[in-house]
């Protein structure tokens, strides 16, 4: 319900496109009813004696004589006898209503009524014909309308969902999972635009529709048009029932859904690798289970919707069946009473029965559909569900209320005491084991800080609490003496530099990829940069230069040219702080030497961090610290002289003859 009423603020933001749609719906029930009212004059037409004109003289007179007669019996009536009194002021109200009616009728609609049969006939099928086509206008108008209230809500929704997204930290987004990303922002927003086109025309209009079809029933005869109500409590009850179990199985069929994203992704994402290793079979297998899920997911919800669908509409024609009967019972016998029962305040005729039926017929029609969009409107709403949790979760790396102005970093680093977990991503009364224990931490403004180890060791973990990537479970991260958690990110995080081991460019132009470092940048900046990183040369080799397209990830580049170009991005923000985490562990020796004899010129006057698992001698000339992490503990530290004489930077050296020499 909750969720409801959210898809309906967005939907209101386009209050002017809601409120000529629901004119619309209106003006389409409108005439939905108008022609099905055609079925009165038909019926008289051509199974009655006498024309219209004649009709409705004779039902005035028959009226004046009523009413004339409940008037005389209420003068006769003693004042005590109250409920015979009630109920003859009761027919007299019902009849003097009629009575106006039909002499407005006889003033200004029958003048324009032709006496002859035929020509009348022919008047009320061009009448037909005129409101139908008003209708089907109507209809285009709300259908056009509806479709913008949807893809405009649609694309709010979507954006809303993609920014809560970027505003997550790096360990929420990684439990929910790219796959299950993509798939709430596709999949299941595909969901909502259905469930909101379906509110947006067939739960509006519909609902319209019937209810103008019973006020035109309970006008012909309200006792009878009762009856035939009765069964809405019971259609309320029945949807109730299928909706929870409807949106339950809507639920587990979207989450495999995310599952079939998520084997997409891995296989695809790892082609040479499925392919080098012959895992074809395995990734064929995930996907047909996957596949399989979703598909049996699927059919419960089909069965379920299939079975809501005949149950509701019998349950329709019964409450019609309950207002028939006993109206043809009252029509055949020539009474208006059934078992002592005043079902009519005078006897039916067989055109006030077929109008009746008409009206009652007309109800059908739209709860048949209803009960149609019943399934669309449960998956949707399990969708919205899914967006709404999206768009709700807050991230566990907060923005500071009152942020303190950040300067250019020009002192030191400190880190204090420095501990942390990760999350559970399952159970989370199961604690995972520390990643970092009392990390501490003081560097200097300016100095190139080699932090190496082993895998696991904590290196990358302890240096992404630097941008705030994460925060520390305890302890504190302070750059020129201020806690990082008392500064904004954006501001904390464009003062720092960031190479990584896995180079992530985007399918755009190289251009474009190198001014990603900093967006105001001119194009001779970007020019300086990609010359300083040693990348102008094969750019301008390119048959586009700087406007080639890379491809996805740059997939048309070699390692070593997406690692210069990674490079030139860093060196265009001209960042205080520069990370290098594992940024020459997936490049050949040659590129290697190029990305060292930039850095040599690049690290000086800012405080540089080199994360790696070993040394190579290439890099020993640029470090003047080299910090050494085992299990989450900064086990070593101090200058190169001072750590190469200790047996822990000796055991990662081991399996490196190039640094075994450089030591």
């Amino acid at each position: 319900m909750q969720n409801s009423l959210r898809i309906f603020e967005y939907v209101m933001r386009h209050r002017r496109l809601v409120a000529m749609s629901v004119i619309c719906a209106v003006g389409v029930s409108l005439f939905w009813t108008f022609n099905l009212s055609i079925v009165f004059p038909v019926v008289k037409v051509l199974f009655q004696d006498g024309s219209l004109h004649e009709f409705v003289d004779s039902e005035i007179s028959e009226l004046e004589l009523l009413i004339a007669e409940h008037s005389e019996n209420l003068l006769t009536l003693p004042a005590s006898d109250v409920l015979h009194r009630a109920r003859l002021q009761s027919r007299l109200g019902d009849d003097s209503r009629n009575l106006l009616l039909l002499t407005r009728v006889r003033s200004y609609v029958m003048p324009w009524v032709p006496t002859d049969k035929f020509d009348t006939m022919a008047t009320m099928l061009g009448l037909l014909l005129l409101a139908t086509v008003v209708k089907g206008i109507f209809i285009y108008f709300q259908d056009i309308l509806v479709g913008s209230i949807v893809q405009l809500t649609v694309n709010a929704v979507r954006q809303d969902c993609f920014r809560a997204a970027l505003k997550l930290d790096c360990q929420s987004m990684g439990q929910i999972g790219t796959p299950a990303l993509m798939s709430r922002m596709t999949n299941d927003v595909e969901q909502m635009t259905v469930a909101i086109r379906l509110f947006g025309v067939t739960l509006v209009r519909e609902p319209l529709k019937a209810a103008f079809c019973t006020v035109a029933a309970f006008y012909v005869n309200w006792r009878l048009a009762l009856l035939s109500v009765t069964m809405v409590p019971l259609l309320g009850l029945v949807f109730n029932y299928f909706g929870r179990r409807l949106r339950r199985a809507s639920h587990r069929t979207m989450e495999s859904m995310a599952r079939i994203y998520e084997c997409m992704g891995e296989t695809f994402g790892a082609a040479r690798i499925v392919m080098a290793f012959c895992g074809f079979r395995k990734h064929r297998q995930q996907f047909f289970r996957a596949n399989r899920e979703y598909y049996a997911g699927s059919m419960k919800v089909v069965r379920l919707g299939a079975l809501s669908r005949p149950i509701s509409e019998v349950m329709g024609v019964v409450g019609v069946f309950a207002a028939l009967a006993p109206g043809a019972y009252l029509v055949l016998r020539e009474t208006t009473s059934i078992w002592g029962i005043r079902l009519a305040s005078a006897p039916m005729g067989i055109a006030e029965l077929a109008t009746l039926y008409a009206m009652l017929a007309g109800t059908l029609d739209p709860m048949r559909k209803l009960s149609n969009v019943f399934e669309g409107i449960k998956r949707g709403m399990a969708g919205a569900d899914r967006v709404f949790s999206l768009i709700d979760q807050r991230t566990i790396v907060p923005e500071p209320q009152s942020p303190r102005m950040m300067i250019p970093h020009k002192k030191s680093i400190s880190l204090q005491n420095i501990s942390f977990r990760y999350e559970n991503d399952g159970d989370p009364t199961e604690a995972r084991p520390l990643a970092l224990r009392n990390a501490s931490l003081d560097i200097s403004f300016g100095e190139v800080v080699a932090v190496v180890g082993g895998n696991g060791s904590g290196k990358s973990t302890l240096l992404s609490l630097l941008p705030r990537f994460m925060d520390p479970s305890d302890g504190s991260v302070l750059i020129d003496g201020v806690d990082i958690r008392e500064l904004r990110t954006k501001d904390l995080r464009s003062q720092i530099g960031l190479v990584t081991q896995e180079t992530f460019l985007f399918n755009d132009t190289i251009h474009e990829n190198i001014r990603y470092g900093n967006p105001r940048a001119t194009r001779e900046q970007i020019l300086n940069a990609a010359r300083k990183a040693q990348a102008a040369e094969f750019i301008e080799q390119l048959p586009d230069g700087y406007e080639t397209q890379i491809g996805d990830r740059g997939g048309r580049l070699s390692g070593g040219q997406r690692q210069r170009l990674a490079l030139a991005r860093a060196i265009i923000r001209d960042p205080a702080i520069l990370i290098l985490d594992e940024a020459t562990s997936a490049v050949d020796s040659r590129s290697e030497d190029v990305i060292h004899s930039v850095l040599k010129d690049f690290v000086v006057g800012r405080t540089v961090f080199i994360i790696t698992h070993s040394l190579s001698a290439a890099f020993l000339d640029l470090v003047t610290r080299i910090v050494v992490m085992d299990q989450g503990q900064i086990i070593a530290d101090g200058s190169c002289e001072e750590i190469r004489r200790t047996p822990e930077f000796a055991r990662l050296l081991q399996g490196d003859p190039v640094a075994s020499r450089a030591a």
